[in-house]
């Protein structure tokens, strides 16, 4: 172990775990890891950009330009047309052939590629024949995980070994050098999930049985929280536009349809005005809308913060700190702490970075960096600025300047619903997001310290927040809270109601429809979110969406159509996709074909018979070059070119050497056999964790170095460790096109750790035992 030894394995040992967390993405996390593998003199500059020339990298984008076209032409739609008609609705054979019909489309393509393609036509057979999709999802996600080592473009991992043994002047894998073996991998695992995974796949109620909009509605329980408001004569929305009302935003709620004068509009839009007489069929917490009512009788008045301290001065300041990184508040809550009672002060904002921070709070999590603009006594004050994990920043009136245009008083008037009520029972840093940090009592300013702190009449509340919250609160007036809504109701012929689901690499997991501007860039809404079996209501715009999740979504059927055409997202109604291009289909076959046909005669390599079939489906029009960029899951890429030069790395260090050593004097003495063994099962732990590439191209080196060293065929260990690395069925991370199915197929992590965890034994058992047989040492 040297010291250049030592440093790259802190790299990647780093890399590794911001690659399980993905803190920072994938993608990103091994373009910086490339970065530092060239400013640390590990790799030359040539070295370091020869993977986005690599025949890895041609191969993978050619393969997206491909199977883009089998999508677009509807190849899949009728692939899953016939299945249905010769299966109908038998359970145990509609399993087989889901998963059989799924493993020989990934065979040619990306395996998310091919489950994303066959998610609506399985959705549909599900449908029809009666089949709760929980049953059928699962099986299609690892079909099509079995089928990417059918052959040596069905998965990343594959054109990656072909790609590094051929660099370091070892015959390459060929096109369907993996097939013999994938086969059995393939038939065992279709037979281990007849015989016991069936038994063990959960049988839920979920949505995509729902063939209509009212069973949709149904199944996400889509009027539990739906009620309407009538807008009464001389109200003050009379005139208003939705947009200009700020319900959403402001209140929480969302304006699923519109009735005016007998005539019903779902899915209005911002611009939509409204009239006295209209009801309103909105979707939110009715007893929340209740209490918000009650707010609206108190009068704002903005307020000079300087004023208000001035007043009370020697019995308020403030301070602003910065959260050190070894602070314990870190990824804490005020409300999880008690900070008010914890510490006698008020958190009236957080900074971080540019963006001022003042509404909502209560459930923040603090970050390292985070300036907290802090109120209360002095003496409080003083305690928590010499906390040492706190860095002070300012004192006194100067810590507030920011805090102007977001400080204003409310006047409780006499016969408000808000008199001798506590802090606490008005709810007002709930209802509103304001924080109220001081009540002015006459001329004195007290510290709302205590929740149980009770308001009284003509008391001024001094909050921190957006101002416009209240007014919008206001604006309401005397509105009518009327029935429940049915969800008869919210049906209509002309708005579509679609599910959708949150595709694996997408840009959108992570941020919340807020962050996404969803309803702005699509001109829909999303009604409900389908999450870990079980659906979401509630704080829907607030909610960061994660991989899987299913969307519940509402809109004209022009504007679904645009959705469904965004990677971002997979629908699961065929309506909502745009039509196939059935002319071209031939030609996105003969794509495919030609690229075989160029492989099996040994005419050109993987790479150049690839990017052919790439080129013939776009030059015949069975896919535009608009549609292909879009397909192409440039992530995936950027991550296979950045971390290549690892490997080069680790041999130029000796790391490899040096980590086959270890291998050997461990596992040498039981044979081969141990050795194959010991790297089939690193192979499979670390892609279980990170990803199929990486691993492959960490355990190569030292595969290759390992054989070398014993003199046995360095084939065998590299044909193991790439098959193993696909054989990732444990959790819905590894594979993502596991995470494809979670959110509509209505499953938990659980599922997968009770029904991918004997497979994955079983399978790397067999690996161990059958590689030699194919490639013998």
């Amino acid at each position: 172990m040297t010291t250049e030894i030592g440093i790259l394995f802190a790299l990647i040992a780093t890399m590794a775990y911001v690659f399980f967390t993905e803190k920072i993405p994938i993608d990103l996390t091994a373009c910086i890891g490339l970065l530092i593998l060239v400013l640390a003199h590990f790799v030359t500059p040539a070295e370091a950009f020869a993977g986005f020339a690599s025949p890895a990298v041609i191969t993978m984008g050619s393969i997206f330009f491909v199977s883009t076209a089998l999508l677009r032409t509807g190849v899949a739609d009728a692939v899953g047309g016939l299945v249905y008609r010769w299966i109908g609705n038998r359970e145990t054979l509609l399993i087989v052939t889901v998963m059989l019909v799924s493993a020989l489309l990934s065979a040619f393509m990306n395996n998310i590629a091919a489950t994303a393609m066959l998610l609506p036509a399985v959705s549909s057979i599900s449908r029809k024949s009666d089949v709760s999709p929980s049953r059928l999802f699962l099986p299609l996600a690892f079909g099509a995980i079995l089928g990417g080592m059918l052959t040596l473009v069905g998965t990343p991992p594959n054109i990656l070994a072909a790609d590094m043994l051929s660099e370091r002047g070892l015959e390459p894998f060929d096109l369907f050098d993996f097939t013999p073996l994938g086969l059995i991998l393939v038939s065992t695992g279709v037979l281990y999930m007849v015989l016991a995974g069936r038994r063990l796949l959960p049988h839920r109620n979920i949505s995509s049985l729902a063939s209509t909009h009212r069973e949709l509605a149904k199944t996400y329980r889509l009027t539990e929280d739906m009620f309407s408001i009538r807008i009464p004569v001389g109200s003050r929305l009379d005139g208003k536009t939705l947009a200009e009302t700020g319900f959403a935003t402001a209140l929480g709620l969302q304006i699923v349809g519109v009735v005016h004068a007998g005539r019903k509009q779902l899915a209005p839009d911002g611009a939509t005005v409204l009239r006295e007489g209209d009801q309103l069929l909105v979707k939110g917490l009715r007893a929340d809308m209740k209490e918000r009512l009650r707010v609206g009788d108190v009068e704002i008045q903005e307020h000079d913060v300087y004023d208000s301290f001035s007043k009370a001065a020697g019995r308020m300041t403030g301070l602003t700190a910065v959260i050190k990184p070894e602070s314990q508040l870190v990824g804490k809550t005020l409300r999880g702490i008690g900070f008010r009672r914890e510490f006698g002060t008020v958190v009236a904002g957080i900074r971080r970075g540019a963006r001022l921070m003042d509404t909502q709070l209560a459930d923040l999590r603090f970050r390292v960096g985070d300036e907290l603009l802090v109120l209360g006594p002095p003496d409080r004050i003083e305690s928590l600025g010499r906390r040492s994990d706190l860095q002070v920043s300012s004192r006194g009136l100067s810590a507030f300047r920011n805090l102007e245009g977001h400080i204003f008083l409310l006047r409780v008037p006499t016969g408000s619903a808000l008199s001798s009520m506590t802090i606490e029972e008005s709810r007002l840093g709930e209802l509103t997001g304001l924080a109220v940090v001081a009540i002015m009592r006459g001329e004195e300013m007290m510290p709302a310290l205590d929740p149980k702190d009770t308001i009284q009449p003509a008391d001024r509340l001094l909050v921190i927040g957006d101002p416009d919250r209240i007014r919008r609160i206001a604006l309401l007036g005397n509105v009518q809270i009327e029935q429940n809504v049915t969800d008869s109701v919210i049906m209509s012929d002309d708005i579509g109601l679609v599910e959708a689901a949150v595709s694996p690499r997408s840009n959108a997991a992570g941020r919340t429809l807020t962050d996404l501007r969803f309803a702005e860039k699509y001109g829909l809404q999303v009604l409900a979110i389908w999450r870990e079996g079980e659906p979401l209501h509630a704080g829907l715009a607030n909610t960061p969406l994660r991989f899987g999740d299913a969307l519940l979504v509402q809109g004209p059927w022009n504007k679904i159509h645009i959705f469904g055409s965004d990677p971002n997202f997979v629908t699961l109604s065929r309506r909502a996709q745009e039509p196939a291009n059935t002319a071209k289909a031939p030609f996105a076959v003969g794509g495919l074909l030609l690229m075989i046909l160029m492989v099996v005669t040994g005419w050109q390599p993987v790479h150049i018979a690839a990017f052919a079939g790439a080129v013939f489906v776009a030059a015949s029009g069975a896919i535009t070059m608009l549609e292909a960029y879009r397909a192409v899951e440039w992530r995936a890429l950027f991550l296979v070119a950045a971390i290549l030069p690892l490997g080069i790395a680790m041999e130029r260090t000796g790391a490899a050497m040096f980590l086959s050593s270890t291998v050997i004097d461990h596992t040498g003495s039981y044979g081969p056999y141990a050795v194959l063994a010991g790297l089939v099962l690193l192979s499979s732990l670390l892609s279980q964790g990170l990803d199929g590439a990486p691993a492959v191209v960490l355990l190569a080196p030292v595969s290759i170095q390992a054989a070398q060293r014993m003199g046995i065929n360095p084939h065998t260990l590299m044909m193991g460790i790439t098959l193993s690395a696909s054989v990732a069925f444990m959790t819905p991370f590894s594979a993502k096109a596991g995470l494809l199915v979670m959110g509509a197929g209505g499953y938990r992590v659980s599922d997968f750790l009770k029904i991918g965890t004997p497979l994955t034994i079983l399978l790397l058992a067999m690996l161990v035992f059958l590689v030699p047989v194919f490639f013998p040492f």
